[in-house]
């Protein structure tokens, strides 16, 4: 009896001992979890920046190792905005870049928690990765449209596709209530990267402010200019002006330096990709997100005569993943938008001055090398391993 006392005594002290060192375990893996909340209006450049992302999230999770990394990078919401196309679109073109990243499915997870003890936990963990509808119009209707339809009327070059999207996958939630609720689950670490037009994430400021605000992490904004250079009419980029009043909001209420990827450093940069090495290298792959993007860039690209591969949605994820890879140089100054102006609305203006106090960090050159080798990653051409590199995302 003495003996089966301490015995049992011990294993009370083991699985006492075990409990706290899982509770240790959980608390560790949550101080340095970062989560990521990606804003798009999804033509072919967005589609790619997603692909980024998803690459980057499994990565993370085949090295979560609990006795050597408990590390946690997770993608918590992909939401929605017009843009490149209708919001309805823009659902649905998102919806097939999952599809064809099996990113639909139910998968159950199993962690070993004490590996010399045999603990096991098992965890049931949605793979579809959370889609919100936002905002289908800018704050501010006016007369003035996209008159280009670069990506095509449907955002994906007009192409038919053999199979249709399960739209009952979107969440209910508005994407803008969507983002609140997510910083408020988890404060300060959730990180926004918004590759299309504003008007969500100002929406979120307009309708909570501080509240939403102080419990944001980084901000990662593709648009805007800091030299005039316009894409869609002649001194403003694309995403601000589908909405300038939104991208105003934004530069105004946020206090902490937000990166912004500016028109200019995409297309002056030392970006030496080729069409041909997209369509012929990257093209081979055998995967369905490269057979979706096969047939929607061809769409786009040769009818166009086009022979630069640029996508800089990928860009400014591929600046958030691997900064110390990627951006050579970058600058703080000041900036607001241009909203009355009328050959300049919508123009991200910089006070080269230095009179009022920093609100952006622009991305001013990118090794585009560098670059090309995180594309080819996402891609999942062979021999290119970043996967180490990860560990800096943070």
């Amino acid at each position: 009896q003495r003996y089966a006392g301490s015995s049992c005594s011990a294993l009370k002290g083991i699985v006492s001992a075990l409990k706290r060192c899982e509770s240790q375990i959980t608390e560790t893996i949550t101080k340095m979890s970062r989560y990521v909340v990606f804003d798009c209006d999804v033509g072919n450049d967005d589609a790619w920046g997603l692909m980024m992302l998803i690459r980057a999230e499994e990565a993370f999770k085949r090295r979560v190792d609990l006795a050597d990394s408990p590390e946690k990078f997770e993608i918590i919401g992909v939401t929605c905005v017009q843009g490149n196309t209708n919001l309805d679109q823009v659902v649905i073109n998102t919806l097939r870049v999952l599809k064809a990243a099996n990113r639909n499915d139910v998968t159950m997870i199993t962690l070993e928690l004490i590996r010399h003890h045999n603990s096991r936990i098992t965890v049931y963990k949605y793979s579809q990765l959370p889609v919100y509808k936002g905002c289908s119009t800018p704050i501010i209707q006016t007369h003035w449209e996209n008159p280009e339809n670069f990506h095509g009327k449907d955002g994906f070059g007009e192409v038919q596709h053999e199979t249709s999207v399960n739209l009952d996958l979107v969440r209910p939630e508005h994407a803008v209530n969507a983002m609140y609720d997510i910083v408020c689950k988890h404060p300060k670490k959730v990180d926004f990267l918004l590759v299309g037009p504003l008007t969500n994430f100002a929406m979120c400021i307009n309708m909570y402010g501080s509240e939403f605000l102080d419990r944001v992490g980084k901000i990662y904004i593709m648009g805007g200019n800091h030299r005039a250079k316009g894409n869609i009419t002649k001194s403003a980029e694309f995403n601000f002006m589908m909405d300038p009043e939104a991208a105003h909001i934004v530069l105004t209420h946020v206090d902490s330096p937000l990166t912004i990827l500016p028109w200019e450093t995409c297309i002056d940069g030392e970006f030496d990709i080729s069409l041909d090495w997209r369509l012929n290298v990257l093209g081979t792959i055998q995967s369905p997100f490269i057979e979706l993007l096969n047939l929607v860039e061809r769409a786009i690209f040769i009818p166009k005569g086009i022979e630069r591969w640029l996508v800089c949605d990928a860009v400014v994820v591929a600046a958030y993943l691997f900064p110390h890879l990627t951006v050579k140089q970058s600058r703080h100054y000041h900036a607001t938008v241009e909203l009355t102006g009328t050959h300049t609305r919508g123009q991200m203006v910089i006070d080269h001055l230095k009179q009022q106090k920093d609100n952006v960090n622009i991305i001013m050159e990118v090794d585009g090398d560098q670059y090309k080798n995180i594309i080819a990653w996402t891609a999942g051409l062979s021999g290119i391993d970043l996967e180490l590199e990860l560990g800096r995302v943070s």
